[in-house]
């Protein structure tokens, strides 16, 4: 999956291009982007000013920020680690694959790494790495419910659909 698809695929999950806040978090998401967690991203320039971030702004960020980051990883797995890594960030989504590939889970993307993710076959990486996402998630809610178990059916419907 080339960039462009994986990254309307992912907006589509994140709601579209509209601001909204987040019950537990105490600030705001814009197509994905979350304030707290990028506070110098351009695009809040925009909003600060009551006006909509240019797509390209939000594209160049999911690029750069998500996707950039899995170079050299094959196509399928690539899409499936960028779209766990924008709901749970790069070092998240890069441990769980570490752990289903073998490797030490440091969290960090290098040719150890690449090469046994790219090793797997697809489609068992992609089934072992979603079963880790779903424990990931059920192991979150569960350890702060007051905080997380309002998320866990949106993380679980959107683990299974990001397969699709």
């Amino acid at each position: 999956m080339d960039f462009e698809t994986a990254f309307r695929k992912v907006i589509a999950l994140e709601g579209g291009f509209r601001l909204h806040e987040n019950a537990t978090e105490g600030d705001v998401t814009y197509a994905g982007i979350y304030r707290k967690a990028h506070p110098s991203w351009e695009g809040w320039d925009y909003i600060d000013k009551g006006a909509t971030p240019p797509t390209e702004l939000v594209r160049s960020f999911y690029k750069t920020h998500y996707w950039d980051v899995f170079e050299g990883i094959d196509e399928d797995k690539r899409y499936i680690l960028y779209e766990f890594a924008v709901n749970a960030g790069i070092k998240k989504a890069t441990k769980i694959a570490q752990v289903v590939a073998g490797t030490v889970p440091d969290g960090i993307i290098g040719p150890k790494t690449i090469a046994a993710v790219n090793r797997m076959d697809t489609e068992l990486f992609i089934a072992q790495y979603t079963i880790a996402r779903i424990k990931h998630y059920l192991d979150l809610a569960n350890s702060d419910p007051k905080r997380y178990a309002i998320y866990l059916r949106g993380w679980l419907n959107r683990t299974m659909e990001a397969l699709t």
